[in-house]
């Protein structure tokens, strides 16, 4: 199953020089927030009263408050940086001073269990606290720096775990491929993506959704990041010898109806989770690649029979996360010569210049406090799904190419994640230099 070159590059080649164009005429975006000052002031006087607890505390607060995933502290010589990732974005919040950060780093080291007196390896910990009845872990990675440590805190809201299904961004058609595919008995649902792009999400989501008492549910995490009632989560330990592929053979002997195995690494987990698959188990996993034709691939690269990945594997979400445009100082706007040359190449190439693309609205906004003056606020999961029919099976078993079996799969219901995005954009869920920046 070998991926064809593209039959017309010339276009696609005009598509990116119509997209570095855009991009680099995009006005850039500097997060900034009264909301910053406040963090600062409160932070610093905690830090001159040596409340190195209420310290930590009032930054995941307002790192909740903001709708940040990490914390980051940045060491450089003289000074370092407060940093929030929002939106997948990283935002400078504030700078304290060296001495005021050795406390911080103290306090963190303490809290996670990890060795204050190694300064010279990288440390893993976490801690958890409790934040008006929210659980609230904080797993923190420690990085020897000049003569500090650079320390990023991941932050885990079990509040925030779960979406509801709806709440994914689904278009229907999409939301029911998806849906008839959990619903059966059996067969492996591969969610995929890279670093960052919502799969964690979407597998919680889709466990929440199945999560019934009729069913045995097991998980197989590395690490658990959120627990999730009636469910059985474990989790691997490289380091002891228990490996994706020991522990997911040792699951399938407690009967499980559905397994979840965090993400497939290799060729021995593959085949375990293919096998689950075709003895009456629904398996959810995910794997890092770009698309549903790249997991193709990735799968017949990891050396697994066609035969097998058409028995096996039932449907592919690939997926990315975009920024979703403030709804409070969104506003229609003048599409540039650019946008609208790109729009026009997009809805030609995914059968929608039936309609003009000078009628496409777009849209821009103003700023505000609201979203921070970053002009978006939260995401979007922009989405890619293919259910295989028994057409695109006898595909597989007679090793098409990925191309012949995506253009198969545009017969059905498949929306590609290229008329996603711009179905999205035209919308007016997001800008179209968003989508650029991440697709």
């Amino acid at each position: 199953m070998v991926v064809k070159k593209p039959e017309n590059e010339t276009q696609n080649k005009i598509q990116e020089e119509l997209k570095q164009e855009i991009l680099l005429k995009e006005q850039k975006k500097e997060y900034h927030s009264l909301k910053f000052w406040k963090i600062e002031n409160q932070v610093k006087q905690s830090l001159k009263e040596q409340k190195t607890d209420d310290t930590l505390r009032d930054i995941t607060i307002w790192a909740l408050v903001l709708w940040s995933s990490d914390v980051h502290y940045e060491v450089f010589e003289d000074y370092v940086v407060v940093r929030f990732r929002i939106d997948w974005v990283l935002v400078d919040i504030f700078r304290i001073t060296l001495k005021e950060y050795k406390s911080i780093l103290e306090r963190l080291k303490y809290a996670s269990g990890l060795k204050l007196n190694i300064t010279d390896i990288p440390q893993d910990g976490k801690y958890s606290m409790v934040i008006e009845d929210r659980d609230i872990d904080v797993r923190i990675s420690t990085l020897p720096v000049w003569d500090a440590e650079n320390v990023v805190c991941r932050i885990l809201d079990n509040t925030k775990s779960v979406v509801d299904f709806d709440d994914l961004w689904f278009f229907w058609t999409t939301k029911r491929i998806l849906e008839r595919a959990i619903s059966r008995k059996n067969g492996m649902v591969l969610v995929t993506g890279p670093t960052g792009s919502g799969k964690t999400t979407t597998l919680y989501t889709i466990l929440a959704k199945l999560n019934t008492r009729d069913k045995k549910i097991i998980t197989l995490e590395d690490p658990i990041e959120y627990t999730m009632d009636w469910i059985i989560q474990s989790e691997v330990n490289e380091k002891k010898g228990f490996t994706f592929h020991s522990w997911l053979r040792a699951i399938l002997r407690q009967d499980p109806d559905i397994i979840m195995v965090w993400e497939i690494r290799d060729k021995d987990t593959l085949e375990t989770a293919t096998q689950a698959s075709l003895t009456w188990h629904l398996v959810l996993s995910t794997l890092h690649t770009k698309s549903a034709a790249e997991t193709l691939d990735r799968i017949v690269n990891m050396w697994l029979k066609p035969y097998i990945i058409a028995s096996a594997l039932d449907t592919i979400v690939a997926q990315r996360l975009v920024r979703k445009i403030c709804p409070h100082c969104k506003r229609e706007k003048e599409k540039t010569p650019e946008e609208q040359a790109i729009v026009e190449a997009m809805m030609k190439d995914i059968g929608m210049s039936i309609r003009p693309a000078k009628n496409i609205k777009l849209y821009e906004w103003a700023g505000c406090e609201k979203c921070n003056h970053s002009w978006y606020s939260w995401r979007l999961g922009i989405y890619e799904i293919i259910s295989l029919t028994h057409k695109l099976r006898e595909m597989i078993r007679a090793e098409a190419n990925t191309d012949d079996i995506i253009a198969e799969s545009r017969n059905g219901d498949l929306i590609t994640m290229k008329e996603d995005w711009i179905l999205k954009a035209i919308k007016g869920y997001t800008t179209i230099e968003e989508i650029l920046r991440v697709i």
